[in-house]
């Protein structure tokens, strides 16, 4: 009889002692559950999908003019705004399309250096998508943003009538 309560005794010691490590190993990659007090929302967590990069090109844009402004066509998937620095200045436009058009103005005889910034909308559905800001100094074909700006040097003739 003395045998049988010693074997429970250890049988009741071996399993709180692995009961015990088991708790003392739980971590993010080894959860324990507990049956007392467990509810299935509590254990289950939500895990947010990798989102994707949202598209963003700028078409080429026209150089050498003689023209004092340019539209700078840009297109950003889940667009909130579009910004356009240069040497002629800081050209902002809220956008909630895709297709962005930023009119700019240029200075005369100055090779403009441009830089486009396209801010992402932010979504937020249990998890949090987007708030990001991308920029490119590069048109969609890898060509540089530069613009130059010459004044014209044509002259059109003024014909006065005398009468």
């Amino acid at each position: 009889m003395f045998k049988w309560i010693l074997l429970g005794i250890t049988v009741l010691f071996v399993s709180g002692m692995l009961a015990l490590l088991a708790r003392l190993s739980a971590g993010p990659s080894n959860p324990v559950e507990s049956t007392a007090s467990a509810t299935p929302s509590a254990l289950t967590p939500t895990y947010c999908p990798v989102a994707t990069p949202e598209p963003f090109y700028v078409e080429p844009v026209t150089s050498p003019t003689y023209i004092r402004f340019q539209t700078i066509a840009v297109y950003l998937g889940n667009s909130e705004a579009i910004t356009v620095t240069a040497e002629s200045g800081e050209f902002s436009i809220p956008c909630d399309s895709n297709n962005c058009p930023v009119r700019i103005s240029l200075l005369p005889n100055v090779v403009h250096h441009l830089t486009v910034y396209g801010k992402v909308r932010t979504f937020k559905n249990g998890c949090t998508y987007g708030g990001y800001t991308l920029s490119t100094t590069r048109d969609r074909y890898g060509n540089p943003l530069i613009i130059v700006q010459q004044e014209s040097d044509i002259f059109l003739p003024v014909i006065i009538f005398q009468r």
